[in-house]
């Protein structure tokens, strides 16, 4: 029998997992207010990455076209510098603390060891908090999971100034750094 390997990942996430009830509380009060249902969403960011955007090298497998993941959006076969209006096309958002944990470990477990994983948040105040021509769309599969989506054809240097205006408006919690392991 061997010896068996800590993970220091997990005993990591004690601190994201403890804080789970004061923020779903966060998140009800903000969805009782008028024209915001979701009210709080949060976001997985593994640097050197933004909330929003992707640095060359760090976007997983695919493609990359001005920090957008050609996987998040989809983008024209005929114009690369065209994205395509798609509801099952987006960023992922959690809707939910749980949801938000599960996806950081999820993808902590991808990420080179000490790479640092965190978790962002962005408060809806109202449906107008969301930029022109982009909407959050559920998925089908998983109530606490959503794609934020663009309802209309833009140009991609549109779409990344909207990711990057969003990004400005989205809170990193830097105090619950992660650092990423290796499952092995």
């Amino acid at each position: 029998m061997g010896k068996k390997k800590k993970i220091p990942f997990i005993h990591q996430l004690k601190t994201l997992e403890n804080l789970e009830q004061k923020i779903d509380l966060l998140i009800q009060e903000h969805r009782k207010r008028e024209g915001s249902h979701l009210g709080v969403v949060f976001r997985t960011v593994i640097e050197p990455n933004s909330p929003t955007l992707y640095e060359p090298g760090h976007h997983g497998k695919g493609g990359i076209q001005q920090g957008v993941r050609e996987c998040d959006y989809k983008l024209s076969p005929a114009d690369p510098n065209w994205v395509l209006a798609s509801d099952e096309h987006g960023l992922s958002f959690s809707a939910s603390m749980r949801h938000a944990v599960d996806t950081i470990k999820f993808l902590g477990k991808f990420q080179k060891k000490g790479t640092h994983v965190n978790c962002a948040y962005w408060i809806l105040e109202n449906s107008e908090s969301i930029p022109k021509d982009m909407a959050f769309v559920q998925d089908p599969d998983n109530p606490e999971h959503y794609l934020l989506t663009i309802t209309k054809d833009m140009p991609i240097s549109d779409l990344v100034r909207k990711l990057q205006w969003i990004s400005q408006h989205m809170t990193v919690m830097n105090d619950l750094t992660l650092e990423a392991y290796k499952d092995a």
